[in-house]
C-alpha cells in the first residue's frame, strides 16, 4: 500500500476475478488483512453496483481474463 504525497489518497495493489457460477466479481487487496469482497450487477442486491461491476468487467475483458458480458451504457 502506498499513500499519495499530500496524504489524501491510498493506492492498493488490488486483484479481481470473475466467478461465473456466482455472477460476482471478487476484489482483494494485497497486504490488507481481511480485504476480500464481491460485487454484482443487480442493483437490488446488497453487493449490487452495476456501474462498478461493468467497469471491473471491462478491465477483466481487456486483460484477457474471464469476464462477464459488459453493458455498454454503464461501462
Amino acid at each position: 500500500m502506498q499513500t499519495s504525497k499530500p496524504g489524501n489518497s491510498v493506492y492498493l495493489d488490488v486483484g479481481i476475478w470473475y466467478d461465473e457460477d456466482q455472477g460476482h466479481i471478487h476484489i482483494t487487496a494485497k497486504n490488507v488483512e481481511g480485504f476480500h469482497t464481491t460485487v454484482n450487477k443487480n442493483p437490488e442486491s446488497k453487493r449490487g453496483h452495476p456501474n462498478l461491476f461493468n467497469k471491473l468487467a471491462k478491465c477483466l475483458k481487456e486483460s484477457g481474463a474471464p469476464a462477464p458480458e459488459i453493458e455498454i451504457s454503464d461501462a
